[in-house]
C-alpha cells in the first residue's frame, strides 16, 4: 500500500498572519529537511509551533484551517465521523470516536444531541458497517480510502505542541491530549490506539509481546494497548479514561512511573506510539527519569501548562503525599533547569514550591533555592498590571526553610520584591529565622538595597543588634559586633554599647585595658579645672564691663553731650567682649571634644600606646601647644618649666618626667600652660 505523504504545518507567530504548509524533501533521524509553501526551505523537528499529519487526513484539514474545519462540522459532523472511520481502517468503537473527536477540539458530549444525531447515523448509513454489540460495538467505512499506510515504512508523527484555541491547561500539555495519541494517515490508514490496530513503531507485527506494567506482565495481544490503557492498569483503575485525565495529574501518575525499573520503563516506551510516547515523556518530566527527547522539546508553554496541572493537583490535598512530594521536587527541579518559563508560571511555581516546602523543607533546601532563583527572575519582567494580581507575601513560606546566603535564594527573591513592591518586605515572614551573621553578610550582596532601609532596621536589624550586644562575652565578637555595616549600629545606644564593653572587660584583661584607657579620670579632672578657670576668667571680665559702665553713667553728668556717643561705645565693647569670652569657651570646649573623640577612636581602633600619644601629642601641637618633656625620659631640673613632686632639686639635676607639661605659642607669645611633674 502506498505510503501517505506528508505534510508539514507551522501556526503562525501572530493571529494576522498564514498557515505555512510544507513538504518533507527528506528525514535523518529526528530532523525533516522541509520546503515551505513560499519556497523557502528549512530543517525542523516536530514540537512547538511546529506538527506534522498525512496528506489529505482530517488532523490536516484542523491544521491548516481550523475555523473552516469546525465550522464545515457544525454543518455536517456525520462526514467528519465517517471520514475518522476511513483513516481507521479497523474500526473504532463509539467511545473511540468521541474520543478522536474531542482531541480535535471538538465539543462532543455523550448525550448532546449532535452525538445522537451522529450514532443514529452510524446504526443507519449503508456506508458504515457495524460488528459486536452494545459499548463493544465496532463501526468500520465500507468505503476504503484511495490510498492507505505503508506497512513498510509507517509514518510516525510526535503530537503538535501548541494549540490553536485556548484549551484548559491539563489538555495543553504536550498537545497529546488535545490533538490526540496518533498520528492521522490518509483515509483508510489504521490508529495505534484503535483496538486490534498495528504499532506505529512496529510494521507488520501480527502480535506484541508480553509488556512489562508496574512490574507486573499482561499477555501478549494482536496489538499493543494505548499509553491511557496502559496507565489505567498502574493506577488500579478498572476502566481507562481519555489520556488528558492522566495529563490533568502528572505528579500521581509519575509517582507511580518512578516506581518502574528502567528496563520496564524503556520496554514501555519502545512499545507505545510515538504520539504516546511522546505523552509519556512529558509525563516523566515529573521523575528523575526523562530522557533526552523531551528535554529537547520543551518550552516555556508546555512547562507553564505542566506546572499548572501540577498545582491544580497540589491545591486539591490539605497535605500532600509524600510520593507527591519528591514527584513536585523533581518538577521544580525541572523547570528552574534552563527553560526559558513566562510570567504565567508564577503562581504555579509558588504553589507547589510551598507544597514542596511544607513537606521536605531542608530535604528540598537545593531545589527550593533554584525556584526562589527563578521566581526573583520572573518577578522584574511583570508588567504593573501583573503586579496586582501577585501575592508577594505568599511567596515567603517557600523560601522561609532557606538559609540567608549572600547569593542564595532567599536573598535574591527578598531583593526583588523590595523592588516590585517595598511594603511586602515588611511581613515578618521573609525574615524568620534569620541570624545577625547571616544578614551582615548578606548586607554586602544584592539584599544591601534592603537591609539599608531604615523601617527594615528598625523593625528586624536592630532588634538583632541589641540582642547579640546583650549576650556578647568574648573580645572576638565584640570586635564583630563592632565591625558591622553602620546600618545595623545606626539604632543601638552608647549606653548598650558601654554596657557591652565592661561585660567583656570583666572577664578579659585586654578590654578592660581599653576601657581604663579610654576613661582617664585623672586627665578630665585636669580639663574640668581648666574649664572651670576660663569660666571664672569670663566672669571677671563680665565684672569689669559692669564697672565701665557704671564709670560711663558718673561721666554723663558731666559731659552730656558725649552721653550718647559713650553708652554707644560702651554697648559695643560689652558685646565685643561677651562675644569673645563665648568663643573662648567654645574653642576650649572644641579642643576637649576633639582630644575625647580622638582617644576614644584610637582606643576602639587597638591602637599601640605609643601610637595613642603621638596622636594626642599631634592634636595639641595643632593648637600650639608645646610639650614639656616626656613621660619616662630624663632631663635636667629647670625650676621656670619642671615642678618637683618630692623636695628642691638644685638647677641642672637628672631628673625624670613623670607628667608633662605644656607651653602655649600662639603667633610668637610664650604662655607657660602647666609645668611638667618631675621626680628626682
Amino acid at each position: 500500500m502506498e505510503q501517505p505523504e506528508l505534510v508539514m504545518v507551522r501556526e503562525p507567530d501572530r493571529p494576522d498572519e498564514p498557515v505555512r504548509i510544507g513538504t518533507v524533501l527528506s528525514k535523518e533521524g529526528s530532523l525533516f529537511r522541509v520546503r515551505w509553501d513560499d519556497g523557502s526551505e528549512e530543517s525542523v523537528r516536530l514540537g512547538g509551533r511546529i506538527a506534522g499529519a498525512p496528506q489529505g487526513s482530517l488532523r490536516l484539514a484542523f491544521l491548516r484551517d481550523r475555523a473552516s474545519a469546525v465550522a464545515a462540522f457544525e454543518a455536517n459532523p456525520i462526514d467528519a465521523v465517517t471520514r475518522l472511520l476511513q483513516e481507521n481502517e479497523k474500526g473504532l468503537t463509539r467511545k473511540q470516536i468521541r474520543e478522536k473527536l474531542t482531541d480535535l477540539g471538538l465539543d462532543i458530549g455523550s448525550g448532546s444531541p449532535r452525538w445522537r444525531r451522529i450514532e443514529q447515523a452510524l446504526t443507519s448509513s449503508d456506508e458504515i458497517s457495524v460488528s459486536g454489540k452494545g459499548v463493544a460495538a465496532i463501526f468500520q467505512s465500507k468505503v476504503k480510502a484511495g490510498r492507505a499506510r505503508s506497512r513498510s515504512e509507517p509514518t510516525r508523527i510526535l503530537p503538535q505542541a501548541e494549540q490553536h484555541a485556548p484549551v484548559p491547561a491539563a489538555e495543553a500539555i504536550g498537545g497529546a491530549a488535545n490533538h490526540g495519541s496518533e498520528a492521522f494517515a490518509q483515509p483508510g490508514a489504521s490508529s495505534a490506539s484503535s483496538p486490534g490496530a498495528e504499532s506505529a513503531g512496529h510494521p507488520n507485527r501480527e502480535s506484541a509481546p508480553a509488556e512489562v506494567i508496574d512490574g507486573s506482565t499482561t499477555a501478549p495481544s494482536t496489538a499493543p494497548a494505548s499509553l491511557a490503557a496502559r496507565l489505567a492498569q498502574m493506577m488500579g483503575e478498572d476502566e481507562s479514561q481519555p489520556l488528558r485525565h492522566y495529563l490533568s495529574k502528572p505528579l500521581a501518575v509519575g509517582a507511580r512511573l518512578q516506581k518502574l525499573t528502567g528496563e520496564e520503563l524503556e520496554a514501555l516506551l519502545e512499545s507505545l506510539t510515538r504520539e504516546d510516547a511522546a505523552a509519556l515523556e512529558l509525563l516523566l518530566l515529573v521523575t528523575s527519569r526523562s530522557s533526552s527527547a523531551a528535554d529537547r522539546s520543551l518550552d516555556g508553554g508546555r512547562m507553564t501548562d505542566l506546572l499548572a496541572a501540577a498545582a491544580a493537583e497540589v491545591g486539591a490535598q490539605a497535605v500532600l503525599d509524600p510520593d507527591l512530594s519528591v514527584t513536585a521536587e523533581a518538577l521544580l527541579r525541572r523547570a528552574s533547569d534552563g527553560v526559558n518559563l513566562p510570567t504565567a508560571a508564577i503562581p504555579s511555581l509558588a504553589t507547589i514550591g510551598h507544597a514542596v516546602a511544607l513537606g521536605r523543607g531542608s530535604e528540598a533546601r537545593q531545589v527550593l533555592e533554584a525556584v526562589a532563583l527563578v521566581l526573583s527572575r520572573l518577578l522584574r519582567s511583570l508588567s504593573r498590571d501583573e503586579r496586582v494580581s501577585i501575592d508577594l507575601e505568599g511567596l515567603a513560606p517557600l523560601v522561609a526553610p532557606l538559609p540567608f546566603t549572600r547569593d542564595g535564594g532567599r536573598a535574591a527573591l527578598i531583593a526583588t520584591v523590595n523592588k516590585v513592591h517595598s511594603k511586602s518586605v515588611l511581613s515578618d515572614a521573609w525574615w524568620s529565622g534569620a541570624s545577625l551573621d547571616e544578614l551582615v553578610a548578606c548586607a554586602s550582596g544584592p539584599l544591601g538595597a534592603v537591609t539599608s532601609r531604615p523601617e527594615v532596621c528598625a523593625e528586624f536589624l536592630w532588634p538583632l543588634m541589641l540582642r547579640e550586644l546583650s549576650l556578647v562575652e568574648s573580645r572576638g565578637r565584640l570586635a564583630f559586633l563592632m565591625g558591622v555595616p553602620s546600618e545595623f549600629l545606626a539604632g543601638v545606644s552608647g549606653e548598650v554599647l558601654a554596657a557591652a564593653l565592661r561585660r567583656v572587660a570583666a572577664i578579659d584583661r585586654i578590654v578592660a585595658g581599653w576601657a581604663a584607657a579610654l576613661t582617664q579620670e585623672q586627665r578630665i579632672q585636669a580639663l574640668r579645672h581648666d574649664v572651670e578657670q576660663a569660666q571664672a576668667a569670663a566672669q571677671a571680665a563680665e565684672e569689669r564691663a559692669r564697672a565701665a559702665e557704671n564709670r560711663t553713667t558718673a561721666l554723663a553728668d558731666r559731659c552730656a553731650q558725649l552721653e550718647e556717643t559713650l553708652r554707644a561705645e560702651h554697648r559695643e565693647s560689652a558685646s565685643l567682649r561677651t562675644a569673645q569670652d563665648r568663643q573662648i569657651q567654645i574653642d576650649v570646649v572644641r579642643s576637649l571634644a576633639t582630644l575625647a573623640a580622638e582617644v576614644e577612636e584610637l582606643a576602639a581602633g587597638e591602637t599601640e600606646p605609643g601610637v595613642l600619644v603621638e596622636r594626642v601629642r599631634a592634636l595639641a601641637m595643632a593648637q600650639a601647644l608645646e610639650p614639656i618633656g616626656q613621660v619616662g625620659f630624663e632631663v635636667s631640673f629647670d625650676p621656670t618649666a619642671h615642678d618637683p613632686i618630692v623636695g628642691v632639686p638644685q638647677d641642672g639635676t637628672e631628673v625624670k618626667v613623670i607628667r608633662p607639661g605644656y607651653r602655649w605659642r600662639p603667633l610668637g607669645e610664650d604662655v607657660l600652660i602647666d609645668k611638667a611633674l618631675v621626680t628626682t
